[in-house]
């Protein structure tokens, strides 16, 4: 989004000054610098990670939402409303990046880990590879109806995962008391295969 998405839309969809585009990449860094330490300590442990995923959904909303609302206006309010959602993306993406890889390895059975975690690698690269596509052949073109679209998406996808992961946690709790002496090797394995994802 910040490496296409805004510098593509700043310069097709508004007034802004194109050499605002470059300012996206130093906030970007800036603030990766500056945040991700204390966003990382704060989404520490399954829990927490759960939350800041659907955090990091509701801030890509209010980003798209940004981006949305700043085509109508001049330079001035275009230019505010693109760093705005370049600070909040920035925001969304710390949390996602952080509580994706906790989650990933909280939430895969121990003898399937490196799976999982292979799995999660190649999602980034999917979204890396598939990213830019969907934002030029299918949200630009919609207009600002289509920046909504995807920050609602993403906000509702981000809602379901953090559920889905907390009842994930939930199933694996009883694995972790008393009972688990008992129980046999695989009965991880033997939850539903809702309750595995």
């Amino acid at each position: 989004m910040l490496g296409v998405g805004l510098p593509l839309w700043l310069v097709e969809h508004t007034t802004a000054p194109h050499a605002l585009v470059p300012a996206f990449l130093v906030l970007n860094t800036v603030l990766v610098v500056l945040l991700q330490l204390r966003l990382s300590t704060r989404a520490a442990g399954p829990q927490r990670a759960a939350g800041a995923v659907a955090l990091a959904g509701l801030a890509m909303f209010t980003g798209c939402a940004l981006v949305a609302l700043g085509t109508g206006g001049g330079a001035w309010s275009a230019s505010a409303a693109l760093l705005a959602a370049a600070t909040v993306v920035t925001a969304a993406e710390l949390m996602r990046s952080v509580s994706s890889w906790e989650l990933a390895v909280s939430l895969a059975p121990d003898r399937s880990r490196a799976s999982y975690l292979g799995v999660a690698g190649m999602s980034q690269s999917i979204q890396k590879s598939a990213g830019p596509l969907l934002l030029t052949g299918a949200v630009m073109t919609a207009g600002p109806a289509g920046w909504l679209a995807l920050g609602t998406a993403v906000a509702g996808l981000s809602l379901l995962q953090r559920r889905s992961c907390l009842r994930r946690l939930a199933a694996m709790r009883p694995a972790d008391g008393p009972a688990a002496a008992a129980a046999p090797c695989g009965a991880a394995d033997s939850l539903p295969a809702t309750a595995r994802h």
